[in-house]
């Protein structure tokens, strides 16, 4: 008896899968917006060391849209599926970690340490947005069901620069593009690209000492020399010299522990509670024969680039008391140098 194996061979199908992507196109009207923006165009103040967010300009949604060719209230591409995602950023700058500007975004890197450059996408109905983020990363936007959206939805687009320090080496800003906005789909379709035309030179700007910390050295000071109450006595000149780099007002602030019921610009003894201390004196600043404030800036004028100062300084004591112990009389300021 013959037995027959049939073998039943079905067809195996393999069902690859694939991310389905929407495809999105410009407006039929709407064309690729290219701006451009030069920071040799603005009036830009780089001359303070502290840390500030300096504005640059503004491209307002009127005017990007009119570039485009349309209106603020029309749509400027359309998608055939949902969450379509826009994306802020590819500049040709490095974005960097760790930079928090005051309008939350990070920093693109133009000087390392000093200055970077950032953008806000704000004023329309998506909220205010910033490229790069504090990672240093592009910045995507996920439209969900929305197949289209409107300049009056994305708003203006301003641009900063971020200081965190003195500028202290000189460098030379490229043109390039600095920002895009692409809708992602199967394919980027790309909506505007915003570049800077030109070159600009940062200058290395500031002041500095030239000289050691100024000793002042009054010798022996008789008692009798005082004639009451807010007279002085003693006298010794001291200079400041101060080096600046570009046509800025620098100013001096002195610190110092100041005395109660004493006038301002007089500073108190060092350990004036010791017994071998002084008492009844502190010791008074001049500049120009001005007494000087504690913790106030005075201006000491307008400098020339790369102008040298030698500041001319008097310290003599003065009498707080109506009486005077004597003792050590030794007194220590500190001075701090800020430009605008």
């Amino acid at each position: 008896m013959k037995r027959y194996l049939w073998l039943l061979i079905y067809p195996l199908f393999l069902l690859s899968s694939y991310n389905s992507y929407a495809d999105c196109e410009l407006a039929p009207r709407a064309k690729i917006a290219n701006l451009a923006f030069n920071l040799n165009n603005f009036k830009l103040s780089f001359n303070t060391d502290n840390t500030k967010s300096i504005y640059v300009t503004t491209f307002s949604a009127a005017q990007i849209a009119n570039e485009m060719g349309i209106s603020v209230k029309d749509p400027i591409f359309s998608c055939d599926e949902d969450n379509v995602s826009l994306m802020f950023g590819d500049s040709v700058l490095h974005g960097v970690k760790s930079i928090k500007t005051p309008h939350g975004s990070g920093g693109l890197e133009i000087i390392p340490n000093r200055l970077y450059l950032y953008f806000i996408i704000s004023g329309g109905k998506i909220g205010e947005r910033g490229y790069p983020q504090t990672d240093g990363s592009n910045y995507s936007y996920n439209l969900g069901t929305r197949r289209n959206i409107t300049w009056e939805d994305i708003g203006g687009i301003s641009i900063y620069l971020y200081k965190t320090g003195a500028i202290d080496i000189p460098k030379t800003f490229s043109n390039g593009i600095m920002f895009k906005l692409v809708a992602l789909g199967r394919r980027s379709t790309n909506l505007i690209s915003i570049r800077h035309s030109g070159l600009y030179r940062f200058k290395a700007t500031g002041c500095m000492t030239t000289a050691s910390t100024p000793k002042v050295d009054f010798g022996n000071i008789p008692s009798y020399l005082f004639k009451g109450k807010g007279t002085t006595a003693g006298h010794a000149d001291f200079n400041i010299g101060i080096e600046c780099t570009e046509k800025i007002e620098p100013t001096i602030t002195f610190s110092a522990r100041t005395i109660s019921g004493a006038p301002e610009s007089i500073i108190q003894l060092n350990r004036a509670n010791a017994a071998n201390t002084a008492k009844g004196v502190g010791v008074q600043i001049l500049y120009m024969g001005t007494p000087v404030p504690i913790g106030k800036p005075f201006v000491v004028g307008h400098s020339d680039r790369n102008a040298r100062y030698n500041l001319p300084f008097t310290a003599r004591y003065y009498q707080t008391d109506d009486r005077i112990t004597g003792g050590k009389a030794n007194a220590i300021a500190h001075f701090t140098v800020q430009y605008e």
